[in-house]
């Protein structure tokens, strides 16, 4: 919302994903409703900052460090900023 971007955080909080969409996602069909040019471009600038995202999910383990919080902040504000 802060950078004016429709999405909407799906999944548990280990294992999660973005749909940018403004709809509400209530099974998988309404998933593939999402725009993938989009999240195709998100996964192409968190990348190019270092971030090296999955096509469809995003994983959070314990083996990340602080550092790999803030790199991954940074890279998600500075990403969301460009769409």
């Amino acid at each position: 919302a802060k950078n004016g971007v429709k999405g909407q955080v799906i999944g548990e909080r280990p294992l999660f994903d973005i749909l940018f969409t403004d709809q509400p996602s209530k099974d998988y069909r309404d998933t593939l409703k999402a725009d993938k040019a989009v999240a195709t471009k998100l996964n192409k600038l968190l990348r190019e900052r270092g971030l090296m995202k999955g096509e469809s999910k995003y994983y959070v383990s314990l083996a990340h460090t602080q550092a790999d919080i803030d790199l991954t902040i940074k890279a998600w504000d500075e990403a969301l900023k460009l769409l």
